[in-house]
């Protein structure tokens, strides 16, 4: 296998990441060059990960280098000044209200995000005085943007507006500053105007285009008026294709307003960041606020407003490891992170058409250079290009935080063999070694809860011979799991007695408790499921609920409620049936337990679907004196890696 092939794949989330596969696929065709990969951040093709906005704020320290391509050609843009800059594609929209007072705009963009609608300030002209314009969402039709009307009405309480993409040129210029020259005196009469970088296929051109119109009769009079207000121009459809409309948001201080481009739906941008320390970084405000190496393209593909991160593969691995796995970690985990890694992008191929990946876990996570450490960094070089194939082709490289003790057969996840990944022990203990203790508590009128450990203290035994104990702090808080991130149900004042049912670990990678249900919970969640995979429902309550087949590793792939076997696609989809908070159980490998009121517990181990490589599993191999290749050998079967 020739070096170029070759040289190309924590904290990890619960689910991990799965499709169907059995020997994996050919090496992929990069859509970017055998060097590159392309990470869609927001994308939506109807499938895999879908998530959009309707603008996006690039940031650099340095100031950044933009390139507009279309069908007239390839052109670099003139610099502006500022080191953030809003990108959007000039589609119809919504001017959801309009005022001078800048705190009113606040207001309304403000309740606009509580409303869930977006809302962004873009800051405008009008015969002498400064308005801001409330902007919302992007349509690729005049009625798409209307049918949004009535509802941002009723949520905002304002008379939105649908302003569009049509357009008059009155004439193009020698120079940007020329052109806003003559954007003013069109604004001092009360016309909206805007400064337009053109491309002819050589130069940057500058024009000045009036009009945010959504028809033909409004373009008819908005012609009428600018004639008899400025009658020296004349005023005809711009022709370009490959066009960036200059406007103008608040981003932070209406002080400091930032540029914003909207660019042709037929053309796009892309952006990379001047050079600052060294470095050569865009911050996307959007997604967190995170920063990335690379070039950023913005395009429109279908119908939404698309950011592509493109950078060398290496790079990208840089991010994707400090994103799965813990820095800090030993250097052999590490290295095993980054060939699972390196693997799973290249077997992606081109999922998204216009990019290999996403940033999220639909794939792998993404974060970006926040997430680099020297550590990480160290393990992607030292691996370079390295990959697992099975009998010549890519395998499907599957991660996830812990196995719970065993990894899982192919057939306890699809229902179907996978040659290269069988059941093996998985050393995973380690997430349990220093947890905090909590128990399970009944208060006196019978609500169930529970508390940490160390804010509590037991008292004695009652009568019939059940553990008492006394809060011993104000305001304690009684939750629905033994762990801070699951729901407050209550608070407790210092001296509430308790009942203790149990005590449990804190929950951890590896040992996880959900629950307990009541039988109508349970009889809810299971008919649903029944219902969507069109199987006998449960009559009455569940009584019964019990395993009724388990994998080689000990997964659940059977069960029966009151006898009735409970219908699945695949066995991992018992997880997403008993779901509590809105989040699946961790895992499949689990018990379930009736407790006191003849409720439902479910007891498990591990996080994650169990196929490929426990995470935890890797760190302790790795500190146990084992390197990255027999690491993966370990958990891959007869597997080579190139």
């Amino acid at each position: 296998m020739d070096d170029m092939k070759k040289k190309w794949m924590g904290k990890v989330l619960s689910a991990g990441l799965i499709t169907v596969s059995l020997l994996g696929g050919a090496v992929p065709t990069q859509a970017a060059g055998d060097n590159n990969i392309r990470v869609a951040l927001f994308v939506d093709i109807g499938k895999g990960y879908r998530g959009v906005v309707p603008s996006v704020t690039l940031t650099a320290e340095k100031g950044m280098e933009v390139t507009l391509t279309g069908p007239e050609g390839k052109i670099e843009l003139p610099e502006l000044d500022g080191d953030a800059v809003r990108y959007r594609v000039d589609e119809y929209h919504l001017v959801v209200a309009q005022t001078p007072d800048w705190n009113q705009a606040q207001q309304i963009a403000q309740l606009m995000s509580q409303k869930k609608y977006e809302g962004s300030i873009q800051v405008v002209n009008r015969g002498g005085q400064t308005l801001y314009q409330i902007v919302s969402g992007t349509y690729d039709t005049y009625q798409a943007a209307a049918a949004q009307v009535a509802a941002v009405a009723q949520a905002t309480g304002q008379k939105p507006i649908v302003q569009g993409p049509l357009r008059l040129e009155a004439g193009q210029f020698k120079s940007l500053s020329e052109a806003q020259k003559w954007q003013e005196a069109f604004e001092q009469k009360g016309i909206a105007a805007y400064p337009v970088l053109l491309s002819n296929g050589e130069k940057v051109k500058y024009a000045v285009w009036i009009g945010d119109e959504v028809s033909q009769e409004a373009l008819s009079s908005l012609a009428r008026k600018a004639s008899n207000a400025l009658p020296n121009f004349s005023y005809s459809a711009p022709s370009s294709q490959s066009y960036v409309v200059l406007k103008q948001d608040v981003f932070g201080s209406p002080d400091e307003p930032i540029w914003k481009y909207v660019f042709s739906p037929q053309a796009k941008l892309t952006v990379e960041a001047k050079k600052a320390d060294g470095e050569s970084l865009l911050g996307v405000v959007e997604r967190d606020q995170r920063t990335y190496r690379g070039e950023m393209e913005l395009s429109e593909y279908n119908g939404h407003l698309t950011v592509v991160n493109e950078l060398p593969m290496e790079q990208y691995l840089y991010g994707v490891v400090g994103s799965e796995m813990a820095p800090g970690w030993p250097l052999e985990a590490l290295k095993t992170q980054a060939v699972l890694s390196r693997t799973r992008a290249l077997w992606q191929g081109n999922k998204y058409g216009i990019a290999n990946v996403s940033d999220t876990v639909m794939e792998q996570a993404y974060y970006g250079y926040g997430k680099e450490s020297e550590d990480v960094r160290e393990a992607v070089d030292e691996t370079k290009g390295e990959a697992i194939y099975y009998q010549g082709n890519l395998v499907e490289s599957l991660f996830y935080s812990n196995a719970g003790g065993m990894t899982a057969d192919g057939t306890e996840v699809w229902g179907n063999p996978v040659p290269y990944l069988r059941s093996v022990e998985s050393d995973d203990a380690l997430p349990v070694d220093g947890v905090n203790v909590w128990y399970r508590v009944q208060l006196a009128d019978g609500s169930i809860g529970y508390v940490r450990g160390d804010l509590i203290k037991e008292s004695g035994t009652d009568d019939t011979g059940a553990r008492m104990a006394v809060i011993t702090t104000e305001n304690t808080n009684l939750r629905l799991g033994p762990s801070t991130s699951t729901r407050v149900l209550s608070t407790l004042p210092n001296g509430a007695e308790v009942t203790i049912l149990s005590q449990e670990a804190e929950e951890n990678a590896y040992a996880w408790t959900r629950g307990p249900f009541t039988s109508a919970e349970l009889t809810a969640m299971i008919n649903a499921n029944q219902d969507k995979n069109k199987a006998p429902r449960i009559p009455g309550n569940v009584t019964s609920l019990k395993v009724t087949k388990r994998g080689p590793s000990g997964r659940v792939i059977a069960m029966e409620a009151n006898g009735i076997p409970i219908k699945v696609t695949a066995p991992d989809a018992f997880r997403s049936i008993f779901s509590q908070g809105g989040t699946a159980l961790r895992s499949t490998k689990f018990d379930v337990e009736v407790v006191k009121g003849g409720q439902f517990l479910f007891r498990g181990n591990g996080f994650g679907h169990g196929l490929g490589v426990s995470q935890y599993g890797a760190r302790a191999m790795a500190q146990g004196g084992y390197d990255y290749q027999q690491i993966l050998q370990h958990y891959y079967q007869d597997v080579t890696i190139d």
